[in-house]
């Protein structure tokens, strides 16, 4: 392969106006070795300025008409790959030998063409959107080194070179022949037809993504035949040229995304309400990055007030708002469960990347919290569609990503792990801790306490039988208090109610209280002797820090989500020997060293789990987010609903009574009978005798089939 620098070039300038040529020259002369040619063409007045302004360095004029300049120096350099160059366009340090590296890289390209600011399609940091300054506070020589250090070097194709500056290969010139064309044609619309003419010729057309450069001019579209081959290329959201401007965009300007934050309307504090208000705090902390929250029209008292500190750090947008309104930012983050592919569409309409938080696979995996068989396939199905249509699924643990992995539900270069904050920094919950209303554990006991819903896999049932080993083999005088709501599916309160049938003396001692408030559970939290948090299944498991926060111990085993965020040290449960965890729980129960060591080490392992490190852990997310293909399923989803939206163009279009003439599947129209019929109608009178032969009112079977479609049309609208 012939190494970068051995690749002969020669650079041509196009020039114009005066003070142009003079911020081109002032970039370029500094790029350009002494040993590479340097030719200019256009008026008179130009040349003269490019004469006077390049300081000594041999400039060759080859005309005033750009075009005829170009084959010029074709003719004058017809081994030398040609370099040319708008006389607005400004380039970096390094762009000569970028390029050069391209060329070698890529020997069967006809042009190379560079990212700009303004360069049609090919415009970055705002796609197709050409603007003719670089983003604030960067040079040019800032915008292309951050440009060159964080291309993926994707090369894609285009459809033709661009005029701000492009590369055009020897051997293409030679196969293809001379730029001069139609007459008097501009030179960007002169450069389109020659590529046109050399993609006939089997050649590419390639965009070094590496390289950037800024460019004054209109930034417009060439006149590129077929057009169509431009709006493919300016349009097409998951190509590798839309994968390229991505990642320039991402650099040049501060990353965006999206928060859909919809569950912070309602009025209690839940854990969803902590996760989303300190994600969005801890992002909005950060300078690299520009956060959009998608929030319902009331948010929640706490959550607003919270959300209110972070003052102008964050952009909010109305949910209610039609998404295709609000505009794309470079992600969209779904930090809650999907639950059907339309909300994926949805969320698509958001961000040019959709990350989705899959928290764990319990309902995924388990029947028994749904109400039917068939509501649980329909959640598997969104799962899977959720999962295969995101760029990147984040989770809490690394076992919960082993679990989605195990079934290929998600590919591991679209996985990233990133735990939660154990402790809140942004939601302060303005409620002093209470006891619950009508709380009472008899004569001051102490007490054991289950937080969480009643969800079988909570594992309620142990903490039972852990209270009556208490009780029965060490003479603990304690009670059980379990706090959460009753579910109607997958529920374990029946198991629970059965053993307390079986063990009438440990019974007074259990007290399940219901739902608590966060003021309820901050109040329980310090005041059990220890949390029992015997769950099975968790994606990740933010209990036991908040129980060491409040100075109490936690009592789990080491398995699911906990073995990823807990030393085995502190885990004092036996999975599931009630006997043996009771032994080795007891001493942590009361004050002294044993309780004190304990709760110390559940700090320390909560410890690096702040805020800030999700904040981080989510950027590298969103960026790998970008730097990946766009997942070829979400090509397929895109491909698929503009056929649908095609056909119920087509379909909306046709009135319900000619419709059941010709509807595909049972067509009342055959090929004769139509043409008989068009020969009717289009007779003088025709329609007229046609109508008259009718009956009045429709058959009980039309009748019928008109209710048929008015319910297939529902289903249909609902589904969209």
């Amino acid at each position: 392969m012939t190494r970068p620098e051995q690749v002969p070039v020669a650079v041509v300038l196009a020039v114009a106006d005066r003070d142009a040529v003079a911020r081109c020259l002032v970039a370029l002369l500094p790029a350009l070795p002494a040993d590479v040619p340097l030719l200019a063409a256009g008026s008179a007045e130009g040349l003269r300025a490019v004469a006077e302004l390049a300081a000594g360095r041999e400039v060759i004029a080859v005309g005033e008409d750009v075009v005829a300049g170009w084959d010029a120096a074709s003719a004058r350099f017809p081994d030398a790959a040609l370099v040319l160059i708008d006389g607005a366009t400004e380039v970096g340090p390094a762009f000569l030998g970028d390029l050069r590296a391209v060329l070698a890289a890529e020997p069967d390209a006809a042009t190379i063409t560079p990212l700009s600011n303004s360069g049609a399609f090919l415009s970055g940091p705002r796609r197709n959107l050409a603007w003719p300054l670089l983003p604030a506070a960067l040079t040019v020589a800032d915008a292309a080194a951050r440009v060159r250090e964080a291309s993926l070097q994707l090369h894609p194709r285009t459809p033709s070179a661009l005029a701000h500056l492009a590369v055009v290969t020897a051997p293409a010139r030679a196969l293809v022949g001379p730029f001069a064309g139609a007459g008097s044609a501009s030179p960007g619309d002169a450069l389109a037809a020659w590529c046109a003419r050399a993609t006939a010729a089997g050649l590419a057309h390639v965009v070094a993504d590496e390289v950037y450069v800024a460019h004054r001019g209109p930034g417009e579209a060439p006149a590129v035949e077929p057009p169509a081959a431009v709006d493919e290329a300016a349009d097409d959201r998951h190509s590798g040229l839309a994968r390229a401007l991505l990642q320039a965009s991402v650099v040049l300007e501060p990353l965006r995304v999206t928060i859909d934050a919809r569950p912070l309307g309602g009025g209690s504090v839940t854990g969803t309400t902590i996760h989303l208000v300190e994600l969005i705090g801890a992002l909005a902390a950060r300078e690299d990055v520009a956060v959009r929250a998608l929030l319902p029209a009331r948010v929640g008292d706490e959550a607003g007030r919270a959300l209110a500190t972070l003052g102008g750090a964050i952009e909010t947008a109305d949910a209610a708002t039609p998404f295709a309104q609000l505009g794309r930012t470079h992600v969209v983050h779904r930090p809650w469960q999907v639950e059907s592919a339309e909300e994926m569409a949805a969320l698509d309409q958001l961000g040019e990347r959709t990350v989705v938080t899959n928290q764990d696979l319990i309902g995924y995996r388990t029947p028994s919290v749904f109400e039917s068989a068939a509501r649980w396939r329909d959640y598997r199905v969104a799962t899977r569609d959720a999962l295969g249509l995101a760029a990147m699924v984040v989770f809490f643990s690394q076992t919960a990503a082993d679990d989605a992995l195990a079934d290929d539900l998600v590919a591991p270069e679209r996985v990233r792990v990133v735990p939660l904050g154990a402790q809140n920094e942004v939601l302060k919950l303005s409620a002093a801790a209470v006891p619950p209303a009508g709380f009472a554990v008899g004569e001051g006991r102490p007490f054991l306490l289950v937080l969480g819903s009643r969800f079988r896999h909570k594992n309620v049932r142990f903490a039972l039988e852990l209270l009556g080993s208490l009780r029965e083999d060490h003479g603990w005088d304690g009670d059980l208090v379990i706090a959460g709501a009753e579910v109607l599916h997958g529920s374990g309160s029946g198991d629970d109610a059965a053993w307390l049938l079986a063990h009438p003396a440990h019974a007074p001692h259990v007290h399940a209280i219901g739902t608590v408030s966060e003021a309820e559970k901050a109040w329980m939290l310090a005041a059990a002797a220890a949390v029992v948090y015997p769950s099975t299944y968790e994606g990740f498991g933010l209990i036991p820090f908040e129980a060491a926060q409040a100075g109490t111990p936690c009592l789990v085993a080491s398995v699911s989500a906990l073995r990823d965020t807990l030393p085995p040290e502190p885990a004092l449960l036996v999975p599931w020997d009630a006997r043996a965890s009771a032994a080795r729980a007891l001493p942590v129960l009361a004050p002294g060293a044993a309780r004190t060591e304990h709760v110390a080490a559940l700090r320390a392992a909560g410890a690096p789990l702040t805020w800030s490190a999700t904040g981080a852990g989510l950027m590298a997310a969103y960026r790998a987010a970008i730097g990946l293909p766009a997942p070829a399923t979400t090509r397929l989803a895109s491909d698929l609903a503009r056929a649908e939206h095609d056909y119920w163009s087509a379909r909306d279009g046709i009135q319900d009574g000619a419709w059941r003439l010709v509807r595909p599947d049972a067509p009342l129209l055959d090929e004769a009978l139509a043409h008989r019929l068009g020969a009717i109608l289009d007779a003088p009178g025709g329609r007229e005798r046609l109508l008259d032969a009718l009956p009045d009112r429709p058959s009980a079977a039309a009748r019928a089939a008109a209710r048929l479609r008015d319910a297939a049309g529902a289903r249909r609208h609902r589904r969209t």
